[in-house]
């Protein structure tokens, strides 16, 4: 046998072993989606009446501050309490990249210290102090080597989430050897709201080559207290899945259905806009540069083949979130060629007539990425996305800001923003 023929069986040794799965009980969405209940709706459209319209921000700072920051997501804790999950360091896939966690305490929140509704969003001012808790790393190499016992090169995207018992769930990136394409999934969860943590678990997705998948959108929950993540295929075919999750205690059980197949489309946000039906945003690496999207509607078994929507994607991730008043709301860089802006859009039925309601941020050359969006119980949205690579921007807005911009009442529906 010769030393190359041997350093390729150990190399396919070493392969399955690290990839191979432990036996967990496959999962399969086996309830609706969760949507809020008719009360829920009706008393968020007499507040929607009712509130005066309100919109805050603020960015979330390192101090001293690093060099790269980016791929936020938000969720919100039993306590009311906003957290904030990141990755930064020297630069995208450096060794000294870390998960980072900021929280926003309701009793200190954006909520507390309205701002003109009409003052364009790009200036609005940080707060006179801070909301957000000093940056804290919750993963980094060392904490995942140390608890996933595998030798590891970086870590890279996270998302935070609660799930019915109210305990949180941070599901993060690692890479063993290469890119992106080399990547794999791993949960860690928290029992206090995210103050700590316990030891992470590696989530065993397929029998051989359990590589090369990735999170960054935001999760869907089922009325049974399951979960719907979307995750994605990087390594030669680019394509959206679901990973479809039970917890129990600090551990999560996982099966792996697919959106779609081909080599164009990644990063599937998804929105429920009644039980069984719901749509996925595709951020699209083709030509076309179109956000995609597609369609189910027995909950997330099957989806209907990708189609364009009239919106511009610059092969950029998008986020979007279903009103109160069954609306879509979508964040997305409004243009086929850069990530120079991000702007919000609003369609009735999340498929056509968007109507663009507000430029968050626009400046040549810069980058302005990866937005994430939530609603907490209050009913306040909190957007949160890389501002310029290096800082993470969050703005808070309610539904009724969302409607005077929509209606044009300030003069802005349909325009951008200075």
């Amino acid at each position: 046998m010769t030393s190359l023929t041997r350093r390729s069986l150990l190399m396919t040794a070493a392969a399955t072993l690290w990839c191979w799965p432990r036996g967990d009980r496959a999962v399969f969405p086996s309830s609706p989606f969760e949507l809020p209940s008719s009360a829920e709706n009706a008393q968020r459209a007499i507040a929607r009446r009712a509130e005066v319209p309100r919109v805050f921000s603020h960015f979330i700072e390192h101090h001293p501050p690093l060099a790269y920051a980016h791929c936020p997501s938000l969720c919100e804790t039993a306590g009311g309490k906003i957290i904030c999950a990141w990755y930064a360091g020297s630069r995208e896939g450096a060794k000294d990249v870390a998960v980072w966690m900021s929280d926003l305490d309701r009793t200190d929140s954006v909520a507390d210290r309205p701002i003109s509704s009409d003052a364009p969003v790009d200036r609005v001012p940080d707060s006179e102090h801070r909301t957000w808790s000093p940056p804290r790393v919750i993963v980094d190499r060392e904490i995942a080597v140390d608890d996933l016992d595998r030798y590891l090169r970086k870590v890279g995207n996270a998302v935070v989430f609660a799930d019915a018992q109210k305990r949180v769930w941070l599901v993060y990136v690692t890479i063993a050897l290469g890119g992106w394409s080399g990547s794999s999934l791993n949960a860690r969860c928290s029992l206090d709201g995210g103050a700590t943590w316990q030891p992470s678990q590696r989530l065993s997705l397929s029998p051989f080559l359990n590589v090369s998948e990735l999170v960054r959108a935001a999760p869907v929950r089922l009325e049974s207290g399951e979960i719907g993540l979307p995750i994605y295929h990087e390594c030669v075919g680019q394509f959206p899945e679901m990973l479809w999750l039970r917890p129990t205690s600090d551990r999560l059980t996982v099966t792996k259905t697919r959106l779609t197949g081909g080599r164009t489309f990644l990063q599937p946000a998804i929105v429920p806009l009644v039980p069984h039906r719901a749509i996925a945003y595709l951020r699209n690496v083709s030509p076309a540069r179109r956000i995609d999207y597609q369609e189910t509607t027995d909950g997330g078994f099957t989806w209907s083949p990708p189609r364009h929507l009239d919106l511009p994607n610059p092969n950029s991730s998008v986020a979007a979130l279903r009103l109160s008043s069954g609306s879509v709301l979508i964040a997305f860089n409004d243009s086929a060629s850069s990530r120079e802006n991000l702007t919000l859009a609003v369609s009735l039925d999340g498929i056509n007539d968007w109507k663009r309601i507000a430029v968050l941020d626009e400046q040549p050359k810069e980058l302005f990425a990866y937005p994430y969006l939530i609603q907490a119980t209050d009913g306040l949205i909190h957007l949160a996305y890389a501002w310029q690579m290096k800082k993470i921007r969050h703005v808070a807005f309610n539904e009724a800001w969302v409607e005077r911009r929509l209606s044009g009442e300030d003069g802005s529906a349909g325009e951008r923003q200075p």
